[in-house]
């Protein structure tokens, strides 16, 4: 019988967020001998308080890797965010993904994912500049 779909969720507030609104933080997909594991779209969320953070575009951004990052390890993802093979990207303004850009490359130096990026009016989040979305393979 073949294996179903796996939803998680991440521990703490990020994940209680999700849950709250019927939102997996991934979904894992079984492909034989390895899980695809999607991610949910997040945006600049402190993982520890819950909180939108504000402060900075990259304060903000930090936020958005570190969700990514241990949204991906709570799946099993060995590498997190810098196993990732897939990004799409939600920007407000066409500027923010250089910022983006250089912030990943400073905390991922040899990753090289595929990366589509959307430069959007406004996010569903009023005041986030980036909303993220990730895949990556579990063994």
């Amino acid at each position: 019988m073949a294996k179903s779909v796996q939803y998680q969720w991440l521990p703490g507030p990020v994940g209680d967020m999700l849950r709250s609104a019927s939102l997996a933080t991934t979904a894992s997909i079984p492909l034989g001998n390895a899980t695809l594991v999607v991610t949910t779209g997040h945006v600049g969320v402190d993982i520890k308080t819950g909180e939108l953070v504000r402060s900075s575009l990259e304060a903000e951004f930090n936020a958005v890797l570190d969700c990514l990052d241990a949204a991906l390890l709570n799946a099993g993802v060995d590498g997190g965010l810098a196993s990732a093979h897939k990004i799409v990207a939600y920007f407000t303004a066409k500027e923010c993904e250089e910022v983006m850009f250089a912030l990943s490359q400073q905390r991922f130096p040899n990753w090289t994912p595929t990366w589509t990026s959307v430069v959007v009016v406004e996010l569903v989040n009023s005041g986030m500049h980036a909303e993220l979305q990730a895949e990556a393979i579990a063994s």
